[in-house]
């Protein structure tokens, strides 16, 4: 099943207010202990050209999931719908956290939620799915709450289809974040080159470079020890 959905990221754009981390909590009843997106940080590093950027992580809906490949439970825990979108089940969940080791993005986090069986759930994002069969212009839209509340406009979402269809009309370049052959859904801008670090230059400095990836460097931000509760 080919991914409907994505996120559009413009690096560019995004001022690290983590407005849209804040969002999701609200719109989902997401607790403090954990959270389904983030905004990770790369830099600063005066040799790299720009110095520091700002990138947003959540799940990748991937068309090939780890986390549904490795859940142990039978008829599995997670499922992907014919639209692309890869949802938990939460009364089949038994928490032992093998879909996420498996999840390169770190985008699985077990939570002090448990379901009727008094397992402890794994959580993620749903693209906000309760909301994407919404009309437009229906009270409180049927965008995610993280895209509605960012500020500069550096999350887009959409038909990923059209999405990649107006970043080839524009000409921009796509990181590639895809280092699994899992399909991940998310298009990240690469950021455009802005400047020169001054303080390099007139050392006589050479070979500023752009940002090489590591998944390591875009994991959903880690939570502290959960204490189950319930």
């Amino acid at each position: 099943m080919a991914q409907k959905y994505a996120f559009l990221i413009d690096a560019e754009r995004c001022i690290f207010c983590r407005a849209c981390v804040v969002a999701c909590k609200v719109e989902n009843h997401v607790g403090s202990q954990w959270q389904r997106n983030d905004v990770v940080l790369l830099g600063p590093d005066q040799t790299k050209n720009p110095a520091m950027y700002s990138v947003f992580m959540n799940c990748q809906h991937c068309e090939r999931p780890a986390c549904i490949a490795a859940c142990p439970v039978e008829n599995k825990a997670i499922e992907k719908r014919d639209d692309g979108v890869v949802l938990i089940i939460p009364d089949k969940c038994v928490g032992d956290e093998m879909c996420v080791y498996a999840c390169p993005y770190g985008a699985l986090r077990l939570s002090p939620r448990k379901n009727k069986h008094g397992y402890n759930v794994v959580d993620k994002c749903t693209y906000c799915v309760h909301k994407l069969e919404r009309d437009p212009e229906a009270t409180g839209s049927n965008q995610p709450a993280c895209v509605m509340t960012c500020p500069m406009k550096a999350l887009e979402f959409g038909l990923r289809d059209e999405l990649l269809a107006r970043v080839k009309r524009e000409g921009r370049e796509i990181l590639n974040i895809d280092k699994y052959g899992l399909g991940s859904s998310n298009i990240i801008l690469k950021p455009r080159p802005v400047r020169v670090a001054s303080a390099l230059a007139e050392a006589g400095e050479k070979g500023i470079t752009e940002w090489s990836f590591d998944l390591k460097d875009l994991r959903v931000g880690s939570s502290e020890e959960l204490i189950p509760v319930g």
